[in-house]
């Protein structure tokens, strides 16, 4: 599978068409130790950054049960923390925290919602407590056990394969998942399909536009090689819309203090082809990185002589990191955007 800059034979960009491309640079798995080489390149149509050589549809279930971190996946916790989603002053931890970047907390009472990439499974949860009604689709087989534990209805397999005929959706949510999606466009297309008259798209997805991404370059922990094959930033991803002819109603950048903290201790680690991280295999970072909504004092926590200042030390920490990231979060430059889509000519 090693990159030699190409995407393979027949893969074009899917905002602009464009078949050709040109490598910017050389990068490695630097979290879970997947030992190939890959290449960033550059769509030369558009700009549009993606991962090359870029993996097919079918690879993508062994990918990741064999490095994501699902196995050992607690549900007693999933349904401790999706109970959390309607207590009392929820809806603000989320913004501070910044994990309110996610689509199912826009379903409303008695939404049809469909999640693509259900992952941990914590979204349907947390749908089904807003009082929708929750479908998923993943393509780790790793998520079955979770599901059938917690009796929810998700399909394992690929969302082209539309295992739910016949229903429509008034929301379908792509959390962190269109980047994971060998050929967006066609995916998105097959989605507007199975949405109710008036529903909606909820994405989101990393900013390579963000100023977390500018400052950390190759280090920026969100190139996530090869697991994301397509980089987007909000003009490129609006043109994909507009493409397709989606309106856009609305968006805006979040940061979850979560990925702050990560990308801050990356940096005290040289990854190294093959080897995965220290950081990111321990049982903390898997919890925060599945989606629970960890603020990150586990990432920091310490115990023993001192304990107490690094006590005081973290909560300064944590509350300067999250007063920083609502601040770039306002002047959109985010590490995640949350955007909007309906199907043009419908309100």
């Amino acid at each position: 599978m090693s990159a030699n800059g190409s995407l393979g034979q027949g893969a074009q960009c899917p905002v602009c068409g464009e078949s050709k491309h040109r490598s910017v640079a050389d990068v490695i798995d630097d979290r879970y130790g997947c030992p190939d080489l890959f290449q960033l390149v550059r769509c030369e149509g558009c700009g549009h950054l993606m991962t090359a050589p870029r993996l097919a549809e079918g690879q993508l279930g062994q990918l990741y049960s064999t490095y994501y971190p699902r196995k050992e996946v607690s549900t007693p916790s999933l349904v401790e923390e999706a109970d959390a989603v309607q207590r009392a002053g929820a809806k603000w931890r989320r913004w501070l925290e910044g994990t309110d970047n996610q689509g199912q907390y826009l379903a409303k009472p008695n939404d049809t919602v469909l999640d693509i990439g259900a992952g941990s499974c914590l979204s349907l949860l947390e749908a089904q407590n807003l009082g929708a009604k929750a479908y998923g689709i993943e393509a780790d087989p790793s998520v079955r056990r979770i599901a059938d534990e917690l009796g929810l209805n998700v399909h394992i397999g690929s969302l082209h394969d539309d295992p739910f005929p016949g229903i429509k959706f008034d929301l379908i949510v792509l959390n962190q998942v269109i980047e994971h999606i060998p050929e967006p466009h066609l995916a998105l297309d097959v989605l507007k399909s199975r949405l109710k008259p008036n529903g909606r798209i909820v994405l989101a997805f990393p900013n390579q536009n963000s100023l977390s991404r500018r400052l950390f370059g190759t280090r920026w922990i969100h190139w996530h090689i090869p697991f994301h094959l397509h980089h987007f930033d909000l003009a490129h991803f609006r043109r994909l819309a507009d493409r397709l002819e989606f309106d856009v109603i609305g968006h805006r950048t979040v940061t979850p203090n979560i990925w702050t903290i990560l990308q801050i201790l990356t940096l005290r680690h040289k990854p190294r082809r093959g080897v995965p991280s220290p950081l990111w295999i321990s049982r903390s970072v898997r919890e925060g990185a599945i989606g629970d909504g960890t603020t990150g004092a586990k990432v920091l926590s310490g115990t023993g002589r001192g304990a107490g200042l690094k006590k005081i030390v973290r909560t300064a920490l944590t509350w300067s990191i999250a007063f920083w990231n609502r601040a770039i979060d306002l002047a959109g430059q985010g590490d995640s955007i949350l955007i909007e889509l309906r199907t043009r000519g419908r309100t």
